[in-house]
């Protein structure tokens, strides 16, 4: 990794602050949850936006998880992919397939998703590569979900694509007991 992560022991506060984020979690604290209390101010902010989206979100549970796993995975974060991959998953009801296919591109993949998923997937990839969506994936998202989730889906792409961007810049690794990517073959 490019910075030093806060480990154990932890400065004041922070120790309680993660395992706040890990919500029962048994897992190894991520060290993306520690690499954002390299700045713990900052970090319970936006520890704040990270817990809404994933205890209080109004969008189906599975489509955040579709959202989530196609960002992180489009982007390379194989840390934060791998933690939603292998503990909302399954539990989700996405298939080891459709995992793979939210970091190979679900358009290679068209016969594992609804139409509906690949076309949440695609506005997703618009909106995380251009920052805008036009009118076809607008009306879609529009039919699709209430004023609320709309903005839901708006910062929950952004949000996810600054994680991943943190996983990348600092080079975190996958989570040792989580589901590492696809392997492609090269």
């Amino acid at each position: 990794m490019r910075l030093q992560i806060p480990k154990p022991p932890y400065e004041h506060g922070v120790a309680e602050q993660i395992e706040r984020w890990k919500a029962g979690s048994s897992l190894e604290t991520p060290a993306i949850f520690e690499a954002f209390h390299i700045h713990p101010d900052l970090a319970s902010r936006t520890g704040v936006l990270g817990a809404g989206f994933l205890g209080h979100n109004l969008m189906s549970t599975r489509d955040r998880e579709i959202v989530i796993d196609r960002v992180t995975g489009k982007y390379g974060a194989e840390h934060e992919w791998s933690l939603h991959a292998t503990i909302f998953g399954h539990a989700v009801e996405l298939s080891e397939a459709q995992l793979d296919s939210t970091v190979t591109g679900p358009t290679d993949s068209a016969d594992l998703w609804s139409p509906d998923e690949l076309q949440l997937m695609q506005a997703v990839d618009e909106l995380a590569e251009s920052t805008d969506l036009g009118e076809e994936a607008w009306t879609f998202l529009r039919e699709r979900y209430d004023d609320k989730q709309l903005i839901e889906f708006i910062l929950l792409v952004g949000w996810y694509r600054t994680v991943s961007s943190m996983c990348n810049v600092l080079r975190i690794p996958c989570h040792p007991e989580c589901r590492p990517f696809p392997s492609t073959g090269t």
